[in-house]
């Protein structure tokens, strides 16, 4: 599978802060791309550099496998569809009618729009003035501007701020289906683990302007092992004892944290405690979750 946007030594500096630095990115043709990071860790600066939108202090963009410059940046980003913060329209026009001005300063035939009007579900609200659209009905009218002309890869930074349940379940079926529906690839930015959770088959994890994971979704969930914790009455007795067995462990809290064991083995290991005259009263299995991973990529708390 080749890549549609690859990265090298990416930097952005304002002033004197260095907002993205050394980014390496690399999405792979015909997936949902997920780009986690807190607010404020560079993924819109990311997406804009992307896009011509910003100009990188140094390193290098690929898109399409052409490396993007000022002379090639049109051509190339004809391809590429986006939906950037929160998109504008005429209100006191249909949503037909502003996808038509898009679609005329785009070069796309009118038939376009009764296309894209289908995929994102708004072909029976296209006569209606976008001013009394809801917001969920705006971001999807967004998706389909970004979608006019059939582009390779669509770009959309937090296409859920702002939705309400009904509105961020909508939008999130729409973009799991563009790949296959559309033969698209789709890089989508949040700071919401639970959303990329959902949506993406592959992630990158930003922080503070540095790319601190990537790979695909079923790699991060790899990293949730498990663990045993057991307390016992004399916790500092049992780890000198379980470490005489070769079974390293650590305290945290009142228990002792035990790697992941086969029943059998628990079972051997407890007896021993037994046989030393150690009374066990507590026994739990844990698994580390996305969230406290995120928290260890990051340093900061995830939102949920």
């Amino acid at each position: 599978m080749s890549d549609i946007i690859t990265t090298t030594g990416l930097c952005k500096q304002y002033g004197k802060v260095l907002r993205v630095k050394d980014l390496d990115l690399s999405v792979p043709e015909g997936v949902v791309y997920g780009f986690l990071g807190p607010n404020g860790a560079g993924k819109s600066t990311t997406m804009k550099m992307i896009l011509g939108l910003a100009r990188p202090t140094a390193g290098t963009i690929t898109v399409f496998g052409r490396q993007v410059n000022n002379r090639n940046r049109l051509e190339i980003l004809k391809d590429v569809g986006s939906l950037i913060e929160s998109p504008s329209y005429y209100g006191h026009l249909t949503g037909a009618e502003n996808l038509r001005i898009i679609g005329t300063l785009k070069g796309v035939p009118d038939k376009d729009i009764g296309r894209v009007l289908q995929i994102v579900r708004l072909e029976n609200q296209k006569e209606k003035k976008v001013g009394q659209y809801s917001m969920g009905m705006k971001q999807r009218l967004g998706l389909a501007c970004a979608l006019l002309g059939n582009p390779k890869l669509l770009i959309l930074d937090e296409p859920t701020n702002g939705l309400d349940p009904a509105g961020i379940q909508e939008m999130r079926e729409l973009i799991c289906s563009l790949p296959q529906q559309c033969g698209m690839t789709v890089m989508v930015s949040s700071h919401l683990l639970s959303e990329i959770e959902q949506i993406a088959t592959n992630v990158g994890i930003i922080s503070k302007g540095e790319l601190v994971f990537q790979n695909s979704l079923s790699t991060l969930h790899e990293r949730s092992r498990h663990s045993i914790a057991v307390r016992t009455l004399n916790n500092e007795a049992a780890a000198k004892i379980l470490g005489e067995q070769g079974i390293s462990c650590h305290a945290q809290e009142d228990y002792l944290l035990l790697p992941e064991l086969t029943d059998n083995e628990l079972a051997r290991y407890i007896s021993r405690l037994f046989d030393r005259h150690i009374g066990v009263v507590r026994i739990e299995e844990r698994r580390k979750t996305l969230e406290d991973i995120f928290l260890e990529l990051t340093g900061t708390a995830v939102s949920l």
